[in-house]
């Protein structure tokens, strides 16, 4: 028995000095390196948001990196009071583009998407408010050649079949 319980010991002192040396390590994406990580890296900056087909203001919004690069994270003001936040990340294990919203009245959608080589095509299932029934929304971001970004939105209430323009937005680099 005494034999046991040593053995048992000696066991477990040697998993905790591997727990603890695996705790000093950085995670193998640290710093978030490979070319994934920097397909979004188009949107980030001060922006003047303004409706793409009338050029009249709908917000403004800062994005900025957090957590070495990792984050791109957003903060919208709109033009008429609205406001609210998204993370995007680029999630290694399914190769996939991840952005979450939440606006001041606690709404929340997660998109999921990809990279096409010339925007960023995310897509969520979702739950419409306040009339809670379900809905498809599509959300791409185009880099312009100009520097400005295009957003644009659609949606669908008939489970994919159709879908309808939601918004259509150009983010305008801010005048410092």
């Amino acid at each position: 028995m005494k034999h046991l319980a040593a053995t048992l010991l000696v066991s477990a002192a040697a998993m905790g000095t591997a727990f603890a040396q695996g705790a000093n390590q950085a995670p193998p994406n640290y710093a978030c390196p490979g070319p994934e990580y920097q397909q979004f890296k188009f949107w980030v900056g001060e922006w003047d948001v303004v409706a793409t087909q009338t050029g009249k203001p709908a917000g403004q919004s800062k994005i900025e990196l957090l957590a070495a690069g990792c984050i791109i994270f957003e903060n919208w003001k709109g033009a008429n009071g609205g406001s609210g936040h998204s993370i995007n990340v680029y999630d290694q294990a399914d190769g996939k583009w991840h952005q979450t919203w939440v606006d001041a009245t606690g709404d929340q959608v997660h998109y999921i998407g990809s990279w096409t080589g010339k925007q960023l095509e995310l897509r969520a299932e979702d739950i419409s408010t306040p009339q809670k029934a379900p809905v498809i929304v599509t959300m791409t971001f185009e880099p312009l050649p100009n520097g400005d970004v295009r957003q644009s939105g659609t949606q669908s209430t008939d489970g994919g079949k159709t879908f309808q323009s939601s918004f259509d937005l150009t983010y305008k680099k801010r005048k410092k």
